[in-house]
């Protein structure tokens, strides 16, 4: 297996806190292993209004280049405006001056630093691509047209068919422009990675060219070595359901039926205050958390984002695990970073997510999905009053993941994988 030299972009990377950002890092680390010499265009953390995650720092291989490329982040504009009540300015903004979003204003220095990667000695033979932001999808028009070297669209979301996309307004004219702009780069593009084949599906559903374009599915997944250390989760005497849920809840995320449920169950006297007790940890307002059902606080813990190994460690405590996807046109085909993490804990999932959709399909084949929709609140009451009582006869720890499914998920085997498109791509 000849050496490949690989240009890696990612606006998200550590020290960034970002789900995207472990993609890129573990993609990263396990492709030098694989004789693979990496140099990575990203983000800078200096303006940009983002949380750190120093911790996953550690994952960066020795040697790997990393150009930070500055991100004039216009969030903290953004902040001061809502608070005067402008949020339709912001809209406006995002929408009409920030084409593909603000990070457009990342361009102009990720493509200096582009250039300068291109000019070494031993410059990048291929370069990989994430996407979103999808302002990358410039960059990857960017290298080439002035650098003619071939890339690879790392899509972690679709973006036309994204289902905060879709299930939002949005202005004709800037349509137009990002399905010119999404089709042009897929078009040039030499190889694809698709996070599920829903994804794959849809996008040679509407570009029937991508047929002949090599690809993998290489979903998110988990790093072995991020758990070899997690202790064992301690035996708890509480007879009060510990339910963890990591991530932010926004936009249409919103849990109201998981709370209905709740409700309902308190006031059929079928639970008790102290029978079950909510953890939501991550970038979360309490009053969009809880909407309507306020009253429901004592049983809910909203607390702060975390770094990722913490997170992992708290993860590993709880009882049960949450992953919540609202229904909506195309949610069928999310499939959270989480639900990976959730795969190699062997905990039971309450999993709110569409029935049919890929998340649900991937629990039920590990055998530790307890699923419901957003509107199946009956469903949702029965699926907790299960977990409930497996928790009284202390069965919880008998609901393991199906060893069989993990393989594919690990993060090692993932980068295999992507190697293996890259050679296809360049002999």
């Amino acid at each position: 297996m000849a050496k490949k030299r690989i240009l890696y972009i990612s606006f998200y990377f550590p020290p960034l806190a970002a789900v995207a950002s472990l993609r890129a890092v573990k993609m990263v680390k396990y492709l030098c292993r694989l004789d693979c010499e990496l140099s990575v265009v990203s983000a800078s953390p200096l303006l940009a209004k983002i949380k750190r995650d120093d911790s996953t720092l550690a994952d960066i291989p020795p040697g790997t280049k990393v150009h930070r490329a500055l991100f004039p982040d216009p969030a903290w504009c953004y902040k001061l405006l809502h608070g005067l009540k402008l949020s339709k300015l912001v809209w406006w903004l995002d929408k009409r001056l920030f084409f593909t979003g603000s990070h457009i204003l990342w361009l102009p220095f990720a493509k200096k630093k582009i250039d300068k990667v291109m000019k070494g000695a031993n410059k990048p033979q291929i370069a990989i691509v994430s996407v979103g932001p999808p302002a990358a999808l410039e960059l990857a028009l960017y290298l080439k047209n002035k650098h003619n070297i071939p890339y690879i669209l790392d899509w972690r979301d679709e973006w036309i068919n994204n289902p905060e996309w879709i299930n939002n307004p949005q202005i004709p004219k800037a349509t137009n422009r990002e399905h010119l702009l999404e089709k042009s780069a897929l078009r040039a593009a030499s190889g694809a990675v698709y996070l599920t084949q829903i994804m794959k599906d849809n996008f040679t559903r509407r570009y029937p060219f991508l047929q002949d374009t090599p690809s993998r599915v290489i979903p998110n997944g988990f790093d072995e070595e991020d758990f070899a250390h997690l202790p064992k989760p301690a035996k708890s005497a509480s007879t009060t359901l510990q339910i963890y849920y990591s991530g932010s809840f926004y936009d249409r995320r919103q849990p109201d039926a998981l709370w209905q449920a709740v409700s309902k169950l308190l006031a059929e006297k079928k639970i008790e205050e102290q029978s079950l007790h909510f953890c939501i940890r991550g970038h979360n307002k309490p009053a969009f958390v809880m909407g309507n059902y306020a009253e429901l606080m004592p049983l809910v813990s909203i607390k702060p984002h975390q770094a990722y190994r913490a997170n992992l460690l708290q993860s590993s405590q709880a009882d049960v695990l949450l992953l919540y996807i609202p229904g909506g046109e195309n949610t069928d085909s999310v499939l959270t970073a989480k639900v990976f993490e959730y795969l190699r804990l062997s905990k039971p999932v309450l999993a709110v997510v569409p029935p049919q959709g890929a998340a649900a399909q991937l629990l039920k084949e590990a055998g530790i999905g307890f699923i419901a929709s957003d509107a199946e609140v009956e469903k949702i009451k029965a699926q907790l009053l299960i977990l409930l009582k497996k928790h009284r006869e202390g069965s919880l720890a008998e609901i393991q993941t199906n060893q069989a499914v993990l393989p594919r998920y690990s993060r090692e085997n993932q980068a295999r994988q992507l190697r293996g498109l890259i050679d296809e791509i360049i002999q």
